[in-house]
């Protein structure tokens, strides 16, 4: 007797399933929580014994469709690199999605065993995947870490202080794994998985508690000029583009700052170490520390670096924080023989080299004592160590600046979400200024306190509190979380003695025929 397989179309249908709501949960906005039930059509093929090969189709195709989604707005952008964008995004979208059938075609080979094992071991091998494919490679993206599907609810997001972006991935596909058993599991076992996945919702508590009486805060004003690339890189007008940023300052300033910020990009002259007469004379002029992105230029063997300067303009000290990773492509300068090959081909046009990794900077106050300012430049804030080391480094406040003109409103969106989970899993409050916006004061819980609407040019000021004790996962990071991920996995599938199902016992769907 053999072992009947679905019909190829159920299959098929299952993966488009899981694809499209794994597609709508990436996108900002309400559709996040999609996430917690999007992978279980996926995970109800394991019931059914596919072969490896067949699981890895599905999972192939749920990924196609997933990840054309999560990463369209790259289609969406107004990058022009020539043909390098369609390659790259041909390329990524390709090997993305074979990693997705890679985990389902090893979860099908267990499933061979034991489809519950196969589902206990889905959440580890799904987080070490998705680690795998959020670091900095030539080609490569973190948004669409299913962890992220949360960025936009807080109240569902507060276990990222404790075990970050990737632990909230597993708690997700740990709940999908859990619905796709469901019908499956006793009445004592629904019980227990339930309060089990209930656990990570206790942080959200935090959410309810009254704000202390007397917090020490900073007060940040944030200037979004809303400049279009194209007219920000003309000569001709770089005069009126800083009288607009003058001008947006002192609306901002109508009440006294600790901090005045300018987005990535907005001061186009070049620094160097000796810092810059003109910005030290606007900001004991306007009263207030300035931070400002500008280019670093080259010095000391170095090329071009994408920077972020404080000038405190009353004498102290000047501050720099480099762009640690600049975006693929187009703006990271070529590294290594595959992107030089692209580059010799026409296919990469970037030449920003990295920058070294900042240190907090020292912002002093107009009253009380100095505090340490983090800065994240643009597509830093989307790799969780970045802040993580500013925040064990003393940070007591994150400011991120960005510029997302050209990638469009849709990349604004994704990175400010991302930007919310990265003050919640260090506890601490970040400002958001982004030239075409959103720009944020967020708080150390995700919350948006006081925002400057995306797309026109405008000025604010608000007072964020200043973080307290660092949560659990600024000592544990993410390494640890995901190791922890890929033990369980370990254990689900390979520790315990394997016992093939006998082919007598298989349920045999209805209408299947055996032979």
């Amino acid at each position: 007797m053999g072992i009947p397989m679905p019909p190829p179309t159920r299959n098929l249908g299952l993966a488009l399933a899981s694809g499209a709501l794994l597609a709508a949960a990436s996108l900002p906005g309400p559709f996040g929580p999609l996430a917690l039930v999007a992978l279980a059509p996926l995970f109800h093929l394991l019931f059914q014994r596919p072969t490896p090969r067949h699981a890895g189709y599905a999972g192939f195709v749920a990924g196609i469709v997933f990840l054309a989604v999560a990463n369209g707005w790259v289609l969406d952008s107004s990058v022009r690199v020539g043909p390098a964008l369609a390659f790259g995004y041909a390329l990524l979208l390709t090997l993305l999605a074979a990693g997705v059938g890679g985990c389902m075609a090893m979860l099908a080979w267990i499933a061979t065993r034991s489809p519950m094992r196969a589902l206990a071991a889905a959440p580890g091998l799904w987080v070490g995947l998705e680690y795998a494919r959020s670091q900095d490679w030539p080609l490569s993206l973190p948004w669409t870490a299913l962890g992220y599907s949360l960025g936009d609810h807080a109240a569902l997001a507060q276990g990222a202080a404790w075990v970050g972006v990737y632990g909230l991935s597993f708690w997700i596909v740990a709940v999908n794994a859990f619905v796709a058993a469901l019908p499956r599991m006793s009445s004592a076992a629904r019980a227990a998985g339930l309060a089990l996945l209930a656990v990570p919702l206790w942080p959200a508590a935090a959410l309810l508690e009254a704000p202390p009486s007397a917090v020490d805060s900073v007060r940040v004003a944030a200037v979004q000029p809303n400049v279009a690339d194209a007219e920000r890189g003309d000569p001709s007008r770089y005069g009126a583009i800083l009288a607009s940023l003058v001008d947006l300052s002192r609306r901002a300033l109508d009440a006294p700052a600790d901090l005045l910020v300018w987005p990535e990009s907005a001061y186009r002259r070049a620094q160097s170490d000796a810092g810059d007469a003109f910005l030290r004379v606007l900001a004991h002029d306007l009263g207030v520390a300035l931070l400002t992105g500008a280019p670093r230029a080259p010095d000391a063997g170095r090329g071009w670096r994408n920077a972020a300067v404080l000038e405190p303009g009353d004498g102290g000290a000047r501050g720099v924080a480099e762009k640690a990773h600049p975006v693929a492509v187009f703006e990271r300068a070529p590294e290594g023989p595959f992107a030089r090959t692209l580059a010799r081909a026409g296919l990469w046009s970037g030449t920003v080299e990295r920058g070294v990794r900042a240190t907090p900077l020292a912002l002093r106050r107009a009253r009380g004592r100095a505090v340490a300012c983090g800065v994240l430049v643009c597509f830093d804030a989307s790799f969780p160590e970045v802040a993580r080391e500013l925040r064990r480094g003393g940070a007591q406040v994150l400011v991120a600046i960005a510029n997302e003109e050209s990638t469009g409103a849709w990349s604004a969106q994704l990175h400010a979400r991302a930007t919310r989970l990265r003050a919640i899993e260090n506890r601490i409050a970040i400002v958001r200024v982004a030239n075409t916006g959103p720009s944020l004061w967020i708080d150390a819980h995700g919350r948006i306190v006081a925002s400057l609407a995306a797309g026109e040019g405008a000025s604010g000021a608000h007072a964020v509190a200043l973080a307290g004790a660092p949560p659990p996962w600024v000592r544990l990071g993410d390494l640890s979380v995901v190791l922890a991920a890929l033990a369980s996995a370990a254990a689900a599938s390979l520790i315990a003695p394997f016992r093939r199902v006998p082919v007598t016992k298989l349920a045999i769907p209805s209408g299947a025929s055996t032979t």
